[in-house]
């Protein structure tokens, strides 16, 4: 029994070392098929150098074209998809692209295709420096010479990263919802600088309403109700302050 499993053994092995030498014979001596298999392989991973990029601002698009220009230095040929990507993710107003090979119109050469989803801004923000900050609080920079109709987020401490946490924003929003129609539209500066409070000015007056940070989705109510009926009365104080139950004081100008 021993003896059967031992030369059972040995003739797998002397198979094993066969196969072995023919493959490595195949690609020594037939360097035409090694080049072959081998560029196909490389080949997957290459796009076209002549680069087309789609569905992004001016400034975006002159920002990513000089990245992937300092890739294309490299090798004039081609591109590495994984390295076009991860310069695209280092422009900060690019939330994500696809790149893929397509046809070159009437040339029947291919092109790299770069297909871009900009970031789109939630808030200004104010923290020193004034900028754009989208949905997950990643800051960039204001496109020159846009407007852009959104509330004014100012921000006292120093943002973590290139982020800025929107925990209180996100509930002054989801607070606003409740309180219905334009209201959060009206909002035009949210001040969260002091953690405990948070300090509302509206578009239509400067009014400066406060409320606790831990009290928004009661207070906002409020806020709407004195701000009716001081537009009714044609006078507003400078300054009201909610944060306390059941007072509120007023700041006359």
């Amino acid at each position: 029994m021993v003896k059967r499993a031992a030369l059972r053994f040995v003739k797998i092995a002397a198979a094993v070392a066969v196969l072995c030498c023919a493959v490595f014979s195949i690609f020594t001596y037939s360097p035409a098929l090694y080049a072959e298999v081998t560029g196909a392989v490389k080949s997957s991973k290459k796009l076209p150098s002549e680069v087309r990029i789609t569905n992004c601002s001016l400034p975006v698009q002159a920002s990513l074209l000089r990245v992937v220009d300092s890739i294309a230095r490299v090798d004039s040929f081609s591109l590495c998809r994984a390295e076009v990507i991860k310069a695209a993710e280092g422009i900060p107003e690019v939330e994500k692209v696809r790149v893929k090979r397509v046809g070159g119109g009437a040339s029947k050469d291919k092109v790299t295709q770069i297909a871009v989803t900009e970031r789109k801004p939630v808030a200004i923000v104010h923290s020193g420096k004034v900028f754009l900050v989208d949905k997950k609080g990643v800051r960039f920079s204001p496109c020159p010479g846009t407007f852009y109709d959104l509330p004014l987020l100012v921000y006292g401490g120093k943002a973590a990263g290139d982020t800025v946490d929107l925990k209180v924003f996100n509930m002054v929003k989801k607070a606003a919802r409740v309180v219905g129609g334009a209201f959060f539209h009206d909002i035009s500066q949210i001040d969260i600088s002091n953690s405990s409070e948070v300090n509302l000015r509206f578009g239509s007056s400067d009014a400066e309403y406060t409320v606790a940070a831990c009290d928004i989705d009661g207070r906002l109510v409020h806020v709407k109700e004195l701000r009716e009926r001081f537009s009714e009365s044609g006078s507003e104080p400078a300054r009201i302050d909610l944060r306390y139950r059941g007072l509120a004081f007023t700041t006359m100008r």
